[in-house]
């Protein structure tokens, strides 16, 4: 009865270690971009309200301008992490290490887990959007 050896299996094992820590980390800069873009947002929208019963038009006019640069430059970046997931899954099944254990819990559930970050930069884009309708309506 021949056995693997337990050093056989380390550098699967490392490699594993090695992808899920990369996998890791792009999901951490995922969780920190959303709170930075619905943080600002709400501090954008904010002012945005105060200043629309002022008399200065041209911050009126600028906010939603400046939001909507922001939330497409954090957008970017939360598809950049998204991308680089991706890269990493593609990796860790192309070394075929899906038989040794799943490299996320989510994958069953389809990209259902992935709406919010893929969606919410749009929806406060679109948001900026019907602001500014509504400033160069006044």
């Amino acid at each position: 009865m021949s056995q693997a050896a337990p050093s056989d299996k380390l550098p699967d094992w490392e490699l594993y270690r090695a992808l899920r820590e990369q996998w890791t980390h792009e999901d951490n800069l995922i969780n920190h971009r959303l709170m930075w873009l619905i943080l600002s947002q709400g501090l954008l929208f904010t002012a945005y309200g105060t200043l629309s019963t002022a008399k200065l038009h041209w911050l009126v006019l600028g906010f939603p301008f400046f939001g909507i640069v922001v939330a497409a430059v954090i957008g970017i970046s939360i598809f950049a992490a998204l991308t680089a997931i991706e890269v990493v899954n593609t990796r860790f099944e192309a070394a075929g290490l899906d038989a040794l254990c799943s490299l996320s819990p989510g994958r069953t559930s389809g990209n259902y887990g992935k709406l919010a970050a893929q969606s919410l930069p749009f929806v406060f884009g679109a948001l900026w959007l019907l602001a500014m309708a509504g400033a160069f309506d006044h």
